[in-house]
């Protein structure tokens, strides 16, 4: 990982940022505040960016790249909770309440991060009452999240819930080609099952069962969803076209 203070990019930064749906509601001045006085972070794919239980005194905002959150039971297994991508600003609850970290964070690819000072974060959302409003909609929305994710181990077929994660990895970072949908995110079974709560042999055994139905294509390279409407069939009703 290597620091630096940011480079004249900032204005691609700051055009970033100001979509999100946070940081938008600041006052552009604020905004560029945040990001003057933030440093660049760079890892490396399968770097450890943070680790469940440091001191979170910053605010992460990925400007390019993917990142994995997730934690580990007591068992030692992983759950998956997000992956965050361009854009995406995560680390807010450790600053908010002075909490250590609640997830390990972790490179999917080279990552570029800005790391922002969380006082300053702070001081900025105080005067941007819109932005503590989005900000309560957004950890509403990731408990919601997780309770969908507790819902789906309980209620949802494996095949579903495999299909389900596959689609929202192409959804993330994937590109059409001549032979179906590439997923560019190249995560490993294991981190499959920390997505659906499934095991490696489970995950082998639909992932075998597709193949040869000719919905997906398997490689080192990763995943291809040749059928991805059906995927979609088995885990949702009316799916658009």
């Amino acid at each position: 990982m290597t620091d630096q203070h940011l480079t004249p990019s900032a204005t691609r930064v700051l055009e970033l940022l100001g979509q999100h749906r946070i940081l938008r509601h600041l006052q552009p001045s604020e905004l560029q505040a945040l990001v003057r006085g933030a440093l660049v972070q760079k890892y490396l794919d399968r770097d450890p960016i943070f680790a469940q239980g440091d001191e979170g005194q910053s605010v992460v905002a990925v400007v390019e790249g993917f990142v994995k959150l997730s934690s580990s039971t007591s068992a030692g297994r992983e759950v998956v909770l997000e992956i965050a991508g361009p854009g995406s600003v995560f680390g807010e609850l450790a600053v908010i309440n002075g909490w250590p970290r609640s997830a390990d964070a972790q490179a999917l690819s080279t990552v570029r991060l800005l790391a922002i000072e969380g006082k300053s974060f702070m001081r900025a959302l105080e005067r941007a009452p819109a932005a503590l409003v989005e900000l309560t909609k957004l950890l509403s929305e990731r408990l919601q999240r997780a309770t969908e994710q507790i819902t789906d181990a309980v209620d949802m077929p494996a095949a579903a819930r495999l299909a389900k994660a596959l689609t929202q990895l192409a959804g993330l970072h994937s590109h059409a080609g001549p032979d179906g949908l590439h997923i560019d995110l190249n995560l490993s079974q294991r981190e499959l099952g920390g997505m659906t709560g499934l095991t490696r042999e489970s995950i082998n055994k639909h992932l075998a069962t597709w193949r040869d139905s000719g919905w997906v294509k398997l490689s080192d390279g990763g995943i291809v969803l040749v059928n991805p409407r059906g995927l979609r069939d088995l885990f949702a009703v009316d799916v658009p076209a």
